[in-house]
């Protein structure tokens, strides 16, 4: 969560340093909620999740067919291992993961409205090398909101490590494996599964015609959802001391969750997720601590997630709308 919590105080700390100003102008709309863009293509550079290592990397098409279906599909890969467990503290000597995770579904819009509401146009701004100040006005236009079914498919590649100090610990034929103390043990799983769920959507994309002269670009949606997910998940075998070791105690957890968020502003798209995702957690007779079951060993949440990408082929704000004069 210190992510989050991090993200939170930059956005609020920008907030703080930004300064504007409302002016009234005249202005004609054009609305083109309707009309999105089939294809679009964003890469990101800097993610935060705790289903794979820490820091990742990836690239997410979007698209829109025949106004009421949309899909997506997503690759992250993680590019730092994980930097808070040192590697010569592993007795496990396989190759680690740093982690890969895929998912690809579609949208099918079930019920939407059309209403009034209002879009921010900037029509100025400068920085003068500690704040920004801007000028901007708010002008009509078309808010479409939508609910839409929700399906696909995941898989995602991501390690376990077990610590010494842990309730939790490998059981192989009969013997317990545990690492000596403040070291770990690791292995690697493979999960797949599908999703299903409900979306909830709005949309604002215009061109806003103005009296000085200007054609202005808005396209602006927030997207919220909520999925069950169901999976099967494969491990590998553990190898210490050139002995390998099939893990035996691994139990499926193959139900779960997922809730969230992805605003797009121009192309700038920013997705927070947490939830349940499905694995396997490891049996053994040791009784759990009551803060390792609310923290290591929660039933009920065992991921977050925060990314952000950036639209470099056909974003919104440019397809099939006119450009600024």
């Amino acid at each position: 969560m210190n992510y989050l919590k991090c993200y939170v105080l930059l956005n609020l700390l920008l907030f703080i340093s930004n300064t504007s100003q409302s002016q009234t102008i005249s202005y004609k709309t054009e609305n083109y909620t309707h009309n999105l863009a089939p294809f679009k293509l964003s890469l990101s550079f800097l993610n935060f999740e705790n289903i794979l290592t820490p820091i990742t990397a990836g690239v997410m098409v979007e698209g829109h067919v025949k106004d009421k279906i949309f899909y997506n599909a997503q690759f992250r890969q993680g590019y730092i291992r994980n930097f808070t467990i040192a590697e010569e503290k592993l007795v496990t000597t396989q190759a680690e993961s740093n982690g890969t995770y895929f998912e690809a579904g579609v949208d099918f819009v079930f019920a939407e409205k059309i209403k009034n509401g209002k879009v921010k146009i900037v029509s100025s701004s400068s920085f003068n090398g500690s704040s920004t100040s801007e000028t901007y006005f708010k002008a009509d236009c078309e808010v479409r909101r939508y609910f839409a079914l929700s399906g696909g498919v995941i898989q995602y590649i991501r390690p376990k490590y077990v610590n010494s100090d842990s309730s939790e610990y490998i059981v192989s034929k009969g013997v317990d494996i545990k690492a000596p103390k403040d070291n770990f043990t690791h292995f690697n799983q493979s999960t797949s599964g599908l999703y299903v769920g409900i979306v909830k959507r709005k949309i604002k994309k215009v061109i806003v015609k103005a009296d000085d002269g200007y054609n202005y670009r808005a396209f602006y949606s927030t997207k919220f959802y909520l999925h069950a997910l169901v999976g099967t998940t494969s491990i590998d075998d553990i190898i210490i001391a050139n002995k390998t070791y099939t893990i035996d105690n691994a139990k499926q957890n193959p139900i779960g969750y997922r809730m969230g968020w992805q605003w797009d502003q121009m192309g700038v798209i920013t997705g927070f997720e947490f939830g349940n995702m499905p694995g396997v957690t490891l049996e053994t007779p040791v009784a759990k601590s009551e803060i390792d079951q609310l923290f290591k060993f929660n039933p009920f949440f065992n991921y977050m997630r925060l990314t952000f990408h950036f639209a470099i082929f056909n974003n919104d704000k440019n397809y099939l709308i006119k450009k600024k004069k």
